[in-house]
């Protein structure tokens, strides 16, 4: 069953605006008399009201994200309240001075021109605040890829021409199939360094969101997990269904948490999978193992502005995460678990 915030969307909360606006225009005319006057001062109004509900009807065309368009309403909604205020204080001023009047035509121009100075301005500010950030993840992501591309083609390159230097030089009768296999490991992990910085691109140059059963997605990715691991005992707790928009790639970062906790929890340790909703209604995912948790500069590498020589991942699985969950407006976490170990906490706004 869907929400009233589900049902009411960004657009159509601006035409609510823009109604309330036109409406008291009409009130306005209907009340005060028919003069040339007050028919102007309607027309004044209901203009205004008329900017604001084409505002909405271009709204969803508007290069803005969902949770940014909310915060583009509360912006027209708080500045039309604030311009109705200021209006009632003058009108007051008027009464206390003896001059009582206009009232009904201050109170409904106030409200329309709050609400059309609130809604094209709350948009500007939200598209160049969306922008800014746009600029500076990407930043963030061209230093990623070019710190782990330089560090990771310098040590792979070095090692596999070190061992072509060994065949080079080998006698014709020496065995240098042990050499070839060093050179073949580390131009593969160089090719799988290469595609994960494209696919972290991707992902973050992705504008869409797919819908998706978060249980379902969950138990199929560790289905596709144990066909590589069957050794790996994995433990599921269910406590919700909830259906969640996302990245389309949020599969492929539901079977990256759980490749890292395989990786680092030896096999005595534990890893578990608990899919739930917070006391907000959002729908939680965490992947938590009881191994050597993920280390503190992988940690901090994901919550700094940027990498630097000193802070950087050895992989880039924890950034498909980061990514993923950014560009799906839901959260990432990766907190300590108890008494040992990583629980990966992914968080986004529940559909249905």
């Amino acid at each position: 069953m869907s929400s009233p915030r589900e049902q009411l969307r960004p657009q159509h909360a601006v035409y609510l605006l823009g109604i309330l606006a036109l409406g008291l225009g009409i009130l306005h005319l209907l009340t005060e008399g028919e003069g040339l006057g007050t028919v102007l001062e309607a027309f004044v109004i209901c203009s205004l009201s008329s900017l604001v509900l084409l505002t909405g009807y271009e709204f969803p065309d508007r290069e803005i994200s969902e949770s940014g368009r909310w915060r583009a309403v509360r912006l027209a909604a708080g500045v039309t309240v604030s311009f109705a205020l200021l209006a009632l204080a003058v009108w007051t001023i008027w009464l206390l001075e003896g001059h009582p009047n206009q009232f009904s035509f201050l109170l409904s121009f106030a409200t329309a021109l709050g609400t059309m100075v609130g809604i094209r301005g709350g948009i500007h500010a939200v598209e160049s605040e969306e922008r800014l950030e746009e600029a500076e993840d990407l930043t963030k992501l061209l230093t990623i890829n070019q710190r782990v591309l330089r560090h990771n083609l310098r040590n792979e390159l070095s090692i596999a021409l070190g061992h072509l230097d060994n065949v080079e030089s080998a006698d014709h009768s020496a065995d240098t199939s042990e050499d070839v296999r060093v050179i073949r490991d580390h131009l593969e992990r160089l090719l799988e360094t290469t595609d994960r910085t494209r696919e972290i691109v991707s992902i973050w140059n992705a504008h869409r969101t797919v819908e998706h059963r978060l249980t379902s997605l969950v138990e199929e990715r560790i289905a596709r997990v144990r066909e590589t691991h069957p050794d790996v005992e994995i433990a599921t707790r269910f406590e919700a269904d909830p259906r969640v928009r996302s990245h389309p790639a949020l599969g492929r970062a539901v079977e990256e948490a759980l490749r890292n906790a395989i990786e680092h929890t030896p096999p005595e340790a534990s890893i578990s999978v608990t899919v739930r909703t917070d006391s907000n209604g959002a729908a939680v995912l965490e992947v938590a193992d009881t191994g050597e948790g993920i280390p503190r500069y992988d940690l901090d590498a994901i919550g700094s502005p940027g990498e630097t020589p000193l802070v950087h991942t050895r992989g880039l699985g924890l950034w498909i995460l980061y990514w993923t969950l950014k560009t799906s407006d839901g959260t990432l976490e990766l907190v300590e678990n108890r008494p040992t170990g990583t629980i990966v906490r992914m968080t986004f706004p529940r559909k249905g």
